[in-house]
């Protein structure tokens, strides 16, 4: 015989609304009766409360599944300079989604972690989506006040609900179309920032964990997927993998790009496609290698990662590897009902599927 919400009512002596608020976690319902519904719902076997990957989606609230999150940056601000127009797209989407509940999204930036705890407090919001890696010893009282959802592509920090695309796949994909048009010799060009405006500086002083270490540059995961496909692959053919150090204090892009296409130029053999590690690169790549009488993508195929609007109106439009910022956007909320409805559920990490742009900076040399 199946459970029901009322069948968990009868046997706490609550009404069937707080029993859909209490399993769901989105409410003010007092501790002790939340732990009653759920020890009653596991003991008369209602569907598996803990385990699940992401709640039931709400169609019908109005108010009872209501989430206030925090959007925060702390200490640097992101977009400083140059703006983070995918980091817009999540937001966007994620408040889309929690306008269909009613929900909130709340942006801001603190100079300090101990000025946000106070804001959390203060606005009783249900979770923070973090989109800086912070140090643990920042992260740790955010776990106490709510759940945690870290919106980058470092998934090292301990405790928090982590989501983001997928760079192992997207490196496989960026291989595969390139292999498939007869590129055998591929370099990879990445960056590896410090300093960055938006970055939370850490002082090597510090006890900083591992996790801490490990997310202090840019584009970390993505350079760690493309050197498994560099160096740990049985592969006849080696593929450069090009990483310049920047320090924003005293360098420019185009200083630090132009060091590592004299790199992949020295090569040989030299290398007849470039993929970059995100768009900035790939265009500030197109006119060094013009400046030198290369045509993209007659003479050297470029292939990139973000599909910004520069990228696409770039001449010729970029192939860009596309992250699903809206997708990602969409599934926070759903993520911290999750983590509300069972505080003890184990870490997850949700990556996504990318997407790939095909524009006109690969040519065909099959």
């Amino acid at each position: 015989m199946t459970v029901t919400l009322k069948d968990i009512a009868d046997e706490v002596g609550v009404s069937q609304m707080t029993v859909s608020r209490a399993l769901r976690g989105v409410s003010r319902i007092k501790s002790d009766t939340r732990r009653k519904v759920r020890d009653a719902a596991s003991r008369l076997g209602y569907m598996p409360i803990t385990g699940v990957m992401l709640p039931p989606v709400i169609r019908n609230g109005k108010g009872n599944h209501s989430l206030r999150v925090l959007l925060p940056t702390v200490s640097r601000r992101i977009g400083a300079e140059g703006g983070a127009w995918w980091l817009d797209r999540m937001a966007r989407a994620m408040r889309q989604r929690l306008e269909l509940s009613n929900g909130r999204l709340v942006e801001q930036h603190f100079p300090d972690v101990q000025a946000l705890l106070d804001e959390w407090r203060r606005g009783r919001f249900h979770g923070a989506v973090l989109r800086q890696p912070l140090p643990y010893e920042w992260v740790e009282p955010m776990l106490k006040l709510g759940a945690v959802i870290y919106a980058v592509e470092f998934d090292h920090q301990l405790g928090v609900d982590s989501v983001y695309s997928n760079e192992h796949r997207s490196a496989a994909v960026v291989m595969d179309l390139l292999t498939g048009r007869g590129h055998h010799q591929i370099a990879w060009l990445g960056i590896l920032d410090r300093y960055g405006p938006y970055q939370v500086v850490f002082d090597p002083a510090d006890e900083a964990s591992s996790a801490d270490r490990q997310a202090i540059t840019v584009h970390g995961a993505r350079h760690a997927a493309w050197a498994n496909i560099v160096y740990c692959q049985l592969d006849t053919h080696r593929h450069p993998l090009v990483l310049i150090e920047r320090d924003w204090r005293t360098q420019g892009l185009e200083a630090c790009v132009t060091q590592g296409l004299e790199q992949i130029l020295a090569r040989n053999p030299r290398p007849t496609a470039i993929v970059c590690s995100c768009d900035p690169i790939a265009t500030c790549l197109i006119d060094l290698l013009s400046e030198r009488g290369l045509r993209v993508p007659q003479d050297m195929s470029i292939v990139s990662y973000g599909g910004s609007q520069a990228a696409t109106e770039a001449s010729p439009a970029l192939t860009s590897v596309c992250m699903p910022m809206e997708t990602i956007g969409q599934v926070i909320p759903e993520l911290i009902e999750r983590r509300l409805a069972d505080p003890a559920a184990v870490p997850i990490s949700v990556q996504f599927q990318t997407t790939l742009f095909e524009g006109d900076s690969v040519a065909d040399r099959r």
